[in-house]
């Protein structure tokens, strides 16, 4: 890798001990004790540490993801080489280093080695247990990960910049330290040599750490971290980045429930880079999509390529980007030679194509004629300044939407929403001050605070914003610049069907036809939404289901139909479903993962709801049958729950679960409210 940009504090920065701070308040303490600057390439060497003191231990009430039990220097982490990743899950250098962490813990599996993720965070929403949890789940962490209140950890190890890797030696003293991308060869030998020396001295221990792991959810919907959502009034259809199932989902254009059935999936749910028709194709965690005429294009993010899918042929192709992430500010070169990073967001129009780089905090462009693409704006500097585009610094762009002669664009790390005048070639901001200045402020522009936004489309003559960390969806009018909450409380939850509505973490719009698309990420859902009454109902898509490499092989509670007598219920008034799910002993509900129901009759869905369950083993769904889907209730009902439990204390193990039963129903007017299901 080469000439890595990324955060750098000039000195640690230590939170205050009372954590009752607003984001704006955390902004401006870190503005004034805090120099960001760019970090320079990784030198090629780890760099030791003075005199090897003492690794400091971890607090022993601090939150553990990844382990049944808290770990220790002093217990279950002596005779083990243990590097520590300091690291906030928004942060794209953090997420770039994780293929690299994966390659040391298989390459020295079967020896005194771990890896343990130090999450220190630096959004208010990323200081969060259940955020968190969600993030190891998102990117397949494996290692043991410790969530760092107050930042304490960092400061107690004197930690200054996202993300930093330190390395402990068998009798716990530091080795030394590495900060920002492209470390992975130094770390291997300095591992190498730290296991071979602590072996010779006899602290090394004879065995690893044997630690489980989280599990890959399930979900009713047959999504996992949907990132982005593009619908298409024209064709009737919707594409949905399925991310974290590496696929590409086509549906059709669904009715006044949210219901809908599956056209084709692209990707057979493998993480790679294959081209070749849909069932053979590979993607890694694509984010954004942008549609001309019968091509979808696709930023195959973590591949760092941009993928065509032919829609009359489904077959999938390589446009740009090399397979590797490349440092490369300026570009210019021509399809498959031209290197790019981490590409999240696209826009289309004509013949060009524009894509966020979120990896080198950039626009660019390219030509989908001659495929030959540049930077179109930013220095590659992480940044907020305004400006022409050659001299302008944006911070990890994540959303695009074109309207007219301007480019607006969702500057995440910078918690702005941002614009290109494309005929003077200038950015400006709309709402946003910096790096480390973010909050939940509805008004002016100029006052609003946003927190990581991730998503944007044209609602009227509205900008429409997924404030993706307040988990909400704000306005911003292009003629008043004020700034406005449109959905979402600011806390994540599901809602309930017929009341508000919550979100968790949103990432991707889009509008069509009177209608708005929301990638409801964290809940694993796609949701539509009225734009005029803000009704809203799930999207259920008939026949879509976890890929088969997705689906979890062991260590998962699951059942296999469960016959119950058959019941009558009422034709007339809502329906509750009521289901105990029974959890095994010292476990609980995993805070912040709904759990989802899918109700179908074989051919048709009839129910697809999340609910939060507040930590309650027994879940209630309401169910208001619309006038058209009375003939399709009587039958045999199809009744699929999906939850995920954790054991209890500070550490501890999540795993899915799924229970299935199999009801005939009939129908009558003076038939039964509730339907009563358990294990």
């Amino acid at each position: 890798m080469e000439n890595q940009p990324m955060i750098r504090l000039s000195r640690p920065f230590t939170w205050p001990k009372t954590f009752i701070i607003t984001g704006l308040l955390v902004g401006l303490l870190l503005s004034v004790f805090c120099l960001v600057r760019q970090i320079a390439p990784a030198r090629g060497q780890i760099n030791l540490a003075v005199g090897h003191p003492q690794a400091p231990d971890f607090p022993a009430d601090f939150t553990w993801i990844n382990t049944p039990v808290p770990l220790s220097f002093q217990h279950q982490l002596k005779g083990q080489v243990v590097l520590l990743d300091f690291w906030t899950y928004g942060c794209i250098n953090c997420i770039h280093i994780l293929p690299g962490l994966d390659f040391l813990q298989h390459h020295f599996a079967g020896q005194p080695f771990i890896i343990i993720g130090v999450h220190s965070a630096k959004f208010t929403n990323e200081s969060t247990v259940n955020n968190i949890r969600q993030a190891v789940l998102r990117y397949r962490i494996d290692h043991p990960v410790i969530v760092d209140e107050h930042m304490r950890i960092w400061n107690d190890y004197g930690v200054d910049s996202w993300p930093t890797l330190v390395l402990v030696s068998a009798s716990g003293h530091i080795v030394g330290s590495v900060d920002g991308e492209g470390n992975r060869r130094v770390l291997e030998k300095a591992i190498a040599k730290t296991l071979q020396r602590d072996k010779a001295n006899g602290t090394l221990a004879a065995a690893p750490l044997q630690l489980p792991r989280e599990h890959a959810m399930l979900t009713a919907s047959g999504l996992l971290f949907p990132g982005k959502v593009l619908a298409d009034p024209r064709s009737r259809r919707l594409f949905i980045a399925d991310t974290d199932h590496n696929r590409i989902v086509i549906a059709g254009w669904p009715n006044a429930m949210g219901h809908t059935r599956l056209i084709a999936v692209i990707g057979n749910g493998l993480a790679g880079a294959v081209n070749g028709p849909a069932h053979q194709a590979e993607f890694r965690q694509p984010q954004g999509l942008a549609l001309d005429g019968n091509t979808l294009y696709v930023a195959d993010t973590n591949n760092h390529l941009i993928r065509a899918v032919n829609l009359h042929t489904l077959r999938v192709s390589t446009i740009l980007g090399t397979g590797r992430e490349t440092f490369d500010f300026t570009g210019g070169g021509v399809g498959t030679t031209q290197g790019i990073n981490s590409p999240w967001a696209l826009a289309a129009r004509g013949h060009t194509l524009y894509i966020a780089m979120a990896g080198e905090h950039q626009i660019w462009k390219m030509n989908l004629q001659t495929r030959q693409a540049h930077a179109f704006a930013g220095t590659g500097a992480e940044g907020l300044v305004n400006g022409s585009c050659a001299a302008a610094e944006l911070a990890q762009p994540s959303g695009l939407c074109l309207h007219r002669n301007h480019l607006y664009f969702a500057d995440s790390e910078n918690s702005a929403i941002r614009v290109i005048n494309l005929q003077t070639r200038r950015v400006s901001t709309l709402v946003g001050r910096g790096l480390f200045t973010f909050g939940d402020r509805d008004g002016p522009a100029r006052q609003a605070l946003l927190q990581h936004p991730l998503g944007l489309a044209l609602l009227g003559r509205r900008l429409l914003v997924a404030d993706t960390y307040n988990h909400k969806l704000r306005t911003i009018n292009l003629h008043t610049r004020i700034v406005g909450t449109f959905l979402g409380t600011g806390r994540p939850g599901t809602g309930t069907p017929g009341g508000p509505l919550e979100f968790y973490e949103p990432g991707g719009l889009s509008v069509a036809d009177g209608w708005i698309f929301v990638a409801d990420t964290d809940n694993q859902r796609i949701l539509m939404i009225n734009a005029k009454t803000k009704s809203w109902h799930e999207l259920a898509i008939m026949g879509l289901t976890a890929p088969r490499s997705h689906r979890p092989q062991q260590e998962v509670r699951t059942t296999g139909a469960i016959g119950q007598r058959a019941v009558t219920l009422t034709a007339s008034s809502a329906i509750a479903l009521r289901i105990d799910l029974k959890l095994p002993p010292q476990t609980h509900l995993t805070p912040g993962i709904p759990v989802t129901l899918r109700v179908t009759d074989g051919s048709h869905i009839l129910i697809q709801q999340s609910v939060d369950p507040k930590g309650h083993a027994r879940i209630s769904f309401v169910f208001r049958p619309m006038p058209d889907q009375i003939k399709l209730l009587a039958g045999s009902w199809h009744v699929g729950v999906f939850y995920a439990y954790c054991t209890d204390g500070h550490g501890s193990v999540c795993k899915p679960s799924h229970l299935r039963w199999v009801v005939p129903v009939t129908l009558s007017p003076h038939g039964a409210h509730v339907l009563l299901l358990h294990p």
